[in-house]
């Protein structure tokens, strides 16, 4: 009877390894292409395949992109390839007209922000939840973009429609990497507090922006005669 338990251990054992190698580094799953990197801790990305926009040497590329946000997996639109100068210098004069519309379902407007370097368009309120709902049965989407950023970084304006293949599958395969829950600015336009923030902690400061006002305080109060 001992060899059950034994027999038990061993299969959990190796169970436990295969799934442990079920993390491939980047693997196509219908119209969706999920990439994991190297890095254990660092998490998943799924994708659609198919560019709204190419990059190119005058702007960035605009994806199809899905975020787990709120317990959902919600569709988003990533703007990426821009160099963090760039977005210090003028992505906070971007504006912004970006829709999802799923097979015949009324448009989704989506409020774009500030992640870093990306800039992140997002269903919110209703509109997430519309989103997340449409997502995992829709055959298609058509995607409106009209985002307006200054200088050499311009983009056209594209509407684009996209089939969608094997998305229930795809959100599985990518729920089975646990995905950290991610949040996103939660009012429309970009929310530069939290940007520098991120940027200052980047740049040394622990607190953040904290640390860079008590800094600026303290220089101010070194030098009052």
């Amino acid at each position: 009877m001992r060899s059950v338990p034994l027999f038990t251990a061993v299969a959990l054992l190796i169970g436990g390894a295969a799934f442990a190698q079920t993390r491939q580094p980047s693997q196509t799953i219908g119209s969706w292409v999920l990439t994991c990197p190297d890095a254990k801790a660092a998490p998943c990305q799924l994708r659609d395949q198919t560019p709204i926009i190419q990059a190119g040497d005058s702007g960035p590329a605009a994806l199809l992109e899905v975020m787990h946000r709120g317990g959902q997996f919600v569709p988003v639109i990533a703007l990426r390839g821009m160099s963090m100068q760039a977005a210090l210098g003028g992505v906070l004069a971007v504006k912004s007209d970006v829709s999802l519309r799923f097979d015949n379902l009324p448009p989704i407007e989506l409020d774009c922000g500030l992640d870093g370097s990306t800039v992140l368009c997002t269903p919110s309120g209703d509109g997430a939840s519309a989103a997340a709902a449409a997502l995992p049965e829709a055959r298609s989407v058509v995607v409106r973009v009209q985002i307006t950023l200054p200088g050499p970084m311009a983009l056209p304006e594209r509407s684009r429609s996209l089939d969608l293949l094997r998305t229930r599958q795809a959100l599985a395969q990518f729920r089975a990497t646990a995905p950290a829950s991610e949040s996103v600015p939660v009012i429309a336009g970009l929310d530069w507090r939290g940007f520098l923030d991120r940027v200052a902690r980047d740049t040394g400061f622990r607190n953040g922006l904290a640390d860079v006002v008590r800094s600026g305080t303290a220089l101010i109060d070194g030098h009052r005669p």
